[in-house]
């Protein structure tokens, strides 16, 4: 039995290859703009979550565990300090991907159409763009720290001006190929769920196609303080969901793109089938 564990920004998410999965909102971004290092309310969080997963893993058998973190502990001074902590108290060791691994993943992972594609990561800490002519091999590769939490953190609910200042901010990207595009992360599915006015969430409803009209019309539910009172879907996420949302719609302005798919699948379905392997 396999299990993988993804340490992400915003939320800590394990998958087993029998199809088992879980994950927990723990903020570990939270405030890293500002002091350069881990939330010490996401460390416990994270921990505490890490100590659980430990346990089904181990409950269930498996013989191959592996543990990855993204650009929080990318990006944080104590990322090591992190990583190192897990070992000493949990016994797993933590492999911190660089921004192309991560990405390289994503593309691996995603649940896309044949052809060429551009796969959109949108984690807590982190964008990651991935254009590929073929679906399988990255021709255009590029991370900015344009996630939900770091963007909760920098404009602290003034949504009117992350909506003005979002297009400056991603002309960092350059030109990018107008493939098709698919969007994975926590916020696109927790949006995809909230537009398919889903009780519960399901992924595999969530993995689908959109327009991007369909997104514009959604957005003052998105962005209305009721969101989770609304679509108590988003319960976990309401704080950063309205980040996602705008992020996700100045992409799309970007890229020129009509519509998009959304998939739940990512890095962590990746890794769980190997494909850290290749990146190495």
């Amino acid at each position: 039995m396999r299990a993988a564990i993804d340490i992400g920004s915003n939320s800590i998410r394990l998958a087993l290859s029998d199809g088992t999965g879980r994950s927990t909102i723990t903020k570990l971004a939270d405030g890293i703009d500002r002091t350069g290092k881990l939330s010490p309310v996401g460390l416990s969080a994270t921990l505490d979550a890490l100590r659980e997963y430990a346990k089904v893993c181990r409950a269930a058998g498996c013989d191959n565990i592996t543990v990855f973190a993204t650009e929080a502990v990318r990006r944080a001074a104590d990322g090591e300090q992190f990583c190192a902590a897990v070992k000493a108290e949990i016994n797993l060791d933590v492999l911190i991907l660089s921004a192309e691994q991560e990405a390289r993943l994503a593309l691996a992972g995603a649940t896309k159409p044949d052809g060429a594609i551009t796969v959109c990561d949108l984690g807590g800490g982190s964008l990651e763009v991935i254009c590929s002519e073929d679906g399988k091999t990255p021709s255009y590769v590029k991370s900015l720290p344009l996630g939900v939490v770091v963007m909760k953190n920098k404009f602290n609910g003034d949504y009117r001006r992350a909506i003005d200042e979002l297009p400056t901010l991603l002309r960092e990207y350059g030109t990018v190929p107008a493939h098709p595009v698919v969007i994975t992360g926590g916020s696109a599915c927790t949006i995809a769920a909230c537009m398919l006015n889903l009780k519960i969430y399901d992924k595999n409803k969530v993995s689908t196609r959109f327009t991007a009209k369909q997104l514009d019309d959604f957005m003052p539910m998105l962005l209305s303080p009721k969101l989770a009172l609304f679509r108590p879907v988003c319960q976990k996420r309401a704080d950063t969901v309205p980040y996602g949302a705008i992020v996700i719609q100045a992409l799309l302005n970007r890229l020129g793109a009509t519509e998009f798919y959304v998939s739940d699948a990512s890095n962590l379905e990746a890794v769980l089938n190997g494909a850290l392997d290749d990146t190495i």
